[in-house]
């Protein structure tokens, strides 16, 4: 099976090369675009000397540099777009960070869900992953944002908020088919309700999430904020809009 793995990159440079060169040892069909927003620390500049030196690179990694920083659902999205219609006919689809958080080991699992008939699997941190390196504050944070998202939108699914997932060319057509309406990791949570809407199977699995080991975070008190006011319009749209 053909697959591409998107992961959107900013101020990465730290751990793309060695996120890139991980995800390809693992299987000969893993392919991958990365979506960077014109990182200050130059993640575009390194991956483009990679493809330069390195055949495997160049047969597999495909680079989307942005003007400026738009938003990680952008990101996702204009990495998903060029995999619909580029011709390279993937069988599967995968968004995942590149700080190490999630695993690349488990992309296997999340694709076998895929071929059990789901459109949507989730590597989820709730009820049953294991968080290793989280703050009591970012724990108590996530728990309350995932809670308050199924509350409001669809209890079924455990993790609104984790950007580890893997979708079907059905699901992604009907992505890229839906307007965005949020940008950030508030997206994440937008995009799981249209897939709900449109009747779409979700499922998930339970992840080993570790926190970042290199680099800053990109979320900020701002998105934060703007996020919890987001998910009140993502509901009420989830529930009440045509």
């Amino acid at each position: 099976m053909k697959i591409l793995i998107v992961i959107p990159s900013y101020n990465e440079g730290q751990n793309v090369q060695a996120m890139v060169e991980t995800i390809l040892a693992l299987d000969p069909q893993y392919f991958i675009c990365i979506v960077d927003d014109s990182s200050p620390d130059h993640t575009s500049d390194i991956v483009r000397s990679e493809i330069r030196q390195q055949t495997d690179w160049q047969r597999r990694v495909h680079l989307i540099q942005r003007e400026k920083k738009d938003g990680r659902g952008g990101a996702v999205r204009d990495g998903f777009l060029w995999g619909i219609t580029n011709g390279e006919g993937f069988e599967a689809f995968v968004e995942m960070d590149c700080d190490f958080s999630h695993d690349p080991k488990a992309i296997a699992q999340g694709v076998h869900l895929l071929g059990g008939g789901c459109d949507v699997a989730i590597g989820a941190r709730y009820p049953d992953g294991v968080i290793v390196g989280w703050p009591f504050g970012r724990r108590v944070f996530s728990f309350f944002a995932n809670t308050l998202a199924r509350t409001l939108i669809q209890w079924s699914v455990p993790d609104y908020t984790n950007g580890f997932r893997f979708y079907t060319p059905k699901a992604v057509g009907h992505l890229s088919a839906s307007r965005q309406q949020h940008k950030g990791y508030i997206y994440l949570s937008e995009s799981l309700s249209q897939l709900l809407r449109a009747g779409l199977q979700v499922r998930h699995f339970p992840i080993h999430f570790v926190n970042r080991q290199r680099g800053v975070s990109n979320t900020n008190l701002r998105e934060i904020s703007a996020s919890l006011k987001a998910i009140f319009v993502i509901a009420w749209q989830h529930h009440f809009a045509r």
